[in-house]
C-alpha cells in the first residue's frame, strides 16, 4: 500500500510537537512548510524532529520528517498529491493561510477525483471560519466544494509544546504527553481521517463542545497563572505557579471557568460536559518544571485572549449569565489588559490603544461586550489597581 501524505502548514511547536510526531507514528510521510529557512535546514539535514516528553530522561527521533520553505516548488507539488492538509500555525495568520492554500487545493480538486480534509490544530473556535474565508476569497468557485468534497475541520489539541529550539542534534520539541484530541466530525469530507488511519485523532459530533471545553477548563487557568506571572516577574509557568498567591488565584479563575462551562453546557440542548477532569490536576500540568514553560510564551497575543468566545471573556460572560460574578476572571482579564512584554507586538500595540482612547473602550472594542457591560466594570475595576488610577478611561 502506498504511503499517505500530509502537508504540515507550519513547523512551530504544535506542527513539530504533536502533528509530526502523530502523523509519523501511524505511517504517513510529513512535510512540513516553514517560514524560517534556519529550521527547515536543520529538519532535513537530521531528516526529521526531536520530541523531548517531559519527565523522560531522552528524547524521542522522529525521522522522516522533510521540510519545505512556503513558495517552494516542492510545496505546491505536495499539495495537489497530498491526502490529507494540517494547519498550525496560530489563529491570525489563518486567513492568510488559506488564501496561500487556494490556488493549489483547487487545482488539486480540479485534477483529481479524490476528496481531501484541511485540519486545523488551531485551539480556535473561529479556526473553520478564518480559513474558509481565505479560500473563498482567493477562489469563490471552492464554496460549492467546501462541505463535500473538501473538509475544513477544527481540532482541539490537549498537548501542551513548550519549547522549539535548535540543537547540535536537530530541532528538539520539549511536550507534555497529553494525545488527547477531538476533531470536527461533522466538517470532515469522507476521506482520511475518517478512515481510522490517524489513531489519536477522536472524530466527535459536538465538536463546538469540545473546543470550548478546552478553552475554558485549560486555557482559561493557563492564561492566567502566565498573565499574572508576568507581572510578579517570573519567567516561567512553574515559577509562578510556586507563589502561593498565584497559584490561589490561577485555581479561582479555573473553578469559575468550570463553573461557566457547566452553565453553558446547560443552557445548550444537546451539548454535553465530557469527562470531568481534576483543576489541581490540571494545574500540576501547568507547573510541570520539566517543561520550563515561558509565561511569554503562554501569555502572547493578549487581544486575541481577550476576544468574546475565547478562554477568559468566553467563560465569565457565562458566570454572569448564571448569576455567578466571575472576580477571578476579570483578575485575569486585567492582567492580560495590562501585559506589556516587548517582544509581544500585540502587547505593544495594546497599550497604546489603551493610551490613546482608554482601558474602557479598548476591552469593550476586543471582548465585543457594552462599555458598560458588568464583566468590563469588574476588569476595570482590578486594572486600576494593577496599572494606576492615572489610566484614561
Amino acid at each position: 500500500m502506498t504511503e499517505r501524505s500530509c502537508v504540515v502548514v507550519g513547523a512551530g511547536r504544535v506542527a513539530g510537537g504533536f502533528a509530526a510526531p502523530l502523523l509519523r507514528a501511524a505511517g504517513w510521510q510529513v512535510l512540513l512548510v516553514c517560514r524560517d529557512r534556519e529550521i527547515a535546514e536543520v529538519v532535513n539535514e537530521h531528516n526529521g524532529v526531536l520530541v523531548r516528553v517531559a519527565g523522560e530522561a531522552s528524547d524521542r527521533f522522529v525521522d522522516g520528517v522533510i521540510a519545505v520553505e512556503a513558495e517552494s516548488p516542492d510545496t505546491r507539488a505536495a499539495l495537489l498529491g497530498a491526502d490529507l492538509v494540517i494547519t498550525a500555525v496560530g489563529p491570525t495568520s489563518l486567513t492568510d493561510v488559506g488564501r496561500w492554500l487556494a490556488g493549489p487545493i483547487a487545482e488539486r480538486l480540479e485534477t483529481s477525483a479524490r476528496p481531501l480534509n484541511i485540519l486545523l490544530f488551531e485551539n480556535s473556535r473561529q479556526a473553520q471560519h478564518l480559513v474558509t474565508a481565505g479560500l473563498v476569497q482567493e477562489r469563490p468557485g471552492l464554496a460549492t466544494a467546501i462541505g463535500t468534497r473538501l473538509g475544513v475541520a477544527g481540532a482541539a489539541v490537549w498537548r501542551t509544546v513548550a519549547q522549539r529550539e535548535i540543537t547540535r542534534c536537530g530541532v528538539r520539541f520539549t511536550c507534555d504527553d497529553a494525545d488527547h484530541c477531538p476533531i470536527d466530525a461533522l466538517s470532515l469530507a469522507d476521506c482520511a481521517p475518517l478512515d481510522g488511519s490517524l489513531p489519536g485523532l477522536e472524530p466527535v459530533r459536538g465538536f463546538d463542545d469540545r473546543i470550548t471545553e478546552k478553552l475554558w477548563l485549560f486555557n482559561a487557568g493557563h492564561a492566567t497563572a502566565a498573565y499574572l506571572g508576568w507581572h510578579a516577574g517570573w519567567p516561567t509557568m512553574n515559577e509562578a505557579l510556586e507563589r502561593p498567591e498565584i497559584r490561589e488565584a490561577t485555581l479561582a479563575a479555573m473553578a469559575e471557568a468550570q463553573q461557566g462551562f457547566r452553565a453553558h453546557v446547560a443552557d445548550r440542548p444537546g451539548s454535553t460536559a465530557g469527562a470531568a477532569r481534576s483543576l489541581d490536576d490540571i494545574l500540576d500540568h501547568y507547573a510541570n518544571p520539566a517543561l520550563a514553560d515561558p509565561v511569554t510564551r503562554v501569555a502572547r497575543q493578549p487581544r486575541r485572549k481577550l476576544a468574546f468566545d475565547d478562554r477568559i471573556v468566553g467563560p465569565a460572560v457565562a458566570c454572569l449569565a448564571a448569576g455567578i460574578t466571575p472576580i477571578a476572571l476579570a483578575e485575569a482579564a486585567a492582567a492580560a489588559l495590562a501585559y506589556r512584554d516587548p517582544g509581544d507586538r500585540q502587547a505593544v500595540d495594546l497599550g497604546y490603544e489603551i493610551r490613546t482612547v482608554g482601558a474602557r473602550e479598548v476591552l469593550a472594542t476586543i471582548s465585543s461586550l457594552d462599555p458598560q457591560d458588568a464583566f468590563v466594570e469588574l476588569t476595570l475595576e482590578r486594572y486600576d489597581l494593577m496599572a494606576g488610577t492615572g489610566c484614561p478611561r
